[in-house]
């Protein structure tokens, strides 16, 4: 698996369009970080790639294969979808939702192979939860919600890894943690990977490439330095912002112009 296309894609939502024509090519080993003001798209496209959503026109393709053609498992062994809410009322324990993410590739009833089991267990250590592996999801606070979800999208094991606001309720140690970890995986593994943030200056650092949405459309894609200018951060979020160099990174800096 190389590549994840999307072709002119839109989408309505009953209250009116979201998306309008947007176009995507990704490549393997890359981590796309979608940007924009709330309301922008990000969470709509990513529902989409995953097909839990149904575009108004246009096509999303896997390689050369449309996504509509495949069936949910064959789509759910390419994509995994870290989504941003989810149902906490369950009397399961972490391990037992992190090892969801094995069920594209061994089913629901087939028992868990020694390879499966490994893989669950390091997606639990890569998001610091082995210790409370035992705890009941309804007992968890925020955040460890918010790791053990993005655990179950890593034991997926997916080529394609899509994950809405990763970072939302985590400390800043965490934060860091697992952005980092996501871009090493990507790279190693050649992934293809695509992350919704809020912060700019995190997408600065961490992606290869930032998709900047405005206005129900891809208004720019390209490098940290090409998209997070002054003049298209202030096109997108109404906000004048100042753009420095990252004194330690060197990647642009985002800093608002206070009143």
């Amino acid at each position: 698996m190389n590549s994840l296309k999307c072709h002119e894609v839109s989408f309505d939502y009953p209250s009116g369009p979201v998306l309008e024509r947007v176009s995507l090519d990704l490549r393997a080993g890359e981590l796309l970080v979608l940007v924009g003001a709330n309301g922008a798209g990000k969470s709509t496209l990513l529902n989409l790639i995953a097909r839990r959503l149904v575009p108004k026109s246009g096509s999303i393709f896997i390689d050369d294969t449309d996504i509509a053609a495949m069936t949910r498992r064959e789509l759910a062994q390419q994509v995994a979808l870290m989504p941003q809410h989810e149902d906490r009322h369950s009397q399961l324990r972490v391990i037992d939702v992190v090892s969801l993410g094995r069920t594209p590739h061994c089913g629901w009833w087939r028992p868990m192979s020694r390879e499966d089991l490994q893989i669950v267990e390091e997606s639990l250590s890569a998001t610091g939860l082995t210790d409370v592996r035992e705890r009941l999801i309804h007992e968890l606070s925020g955040g460890q919600w918010r790791r053990m979800i993005l655990a179950r999208s890593l034991a997926q094991r997916s080529p394609i890894l899509l994950l809405d606001e990763p970072t939302a309720g985590l400390d800043l140690k965490y934060q860091l943690e697992v952005l980092s970890h996501v871009r090493t995986m990507i790279r190693q593994r050649h992934l293809i990977g695509v992350v919704t943030l809020h912060d700019l200056n995190h997408a600065s650092v961490y992606a290869d490439r930032v998709a900047l949405l405005s206005q129900r459309t891809l208004i720019a894609i390209g490098t940290p330095g090409e998209v997070l200018t002054s003049d298209l951060i202030e096109q997108a979020f109404g906000l004048p912002v100042a753009v420095l160099a990252h004194p330690v990174h060197g990647t642009p800096f985002i800093v608002p112009r206070y009143d």
